[in-house]
């Protein structure tokens, strides 16, 4: 498998599934603004799409899981 780097920005970390369910719906914006995309990775860099992930995880133990806002191009302060 290939291993990929993404410019993204660092938003929170959910340490159980528990959490996921307590925390996130006070966290989450009303609305994620236009093109923004976010990433859900567990210890392994696994995404995290839904909630059988979160259980998963706590099975394979993989938490934490961190949450990203990934940079996009038109965002880049490269150039």
């Amino acid at each position: 498998m290939e291993k990929i780097m993404v410019n993204a920005e660092f938003l929170f970390e959910l340490s159980s599934k528990l959490q996921w369910i307590s925390r996130v719906p006070g966290i989450l914006p009303d609305k994620i603004r236009g093109g923004e995309q976010w990433i859900w990775l567990d210890k392994n860099g696994d995404v995290f799409e839904c909630g059988t992930d979160f259980s998963a995880a706590e099975k394979k133990a993989t938490y934490p899981c961190k949450v990203y806002r990934v940079q996009n191009v038109a965002s880049s302060n490269d150039g």
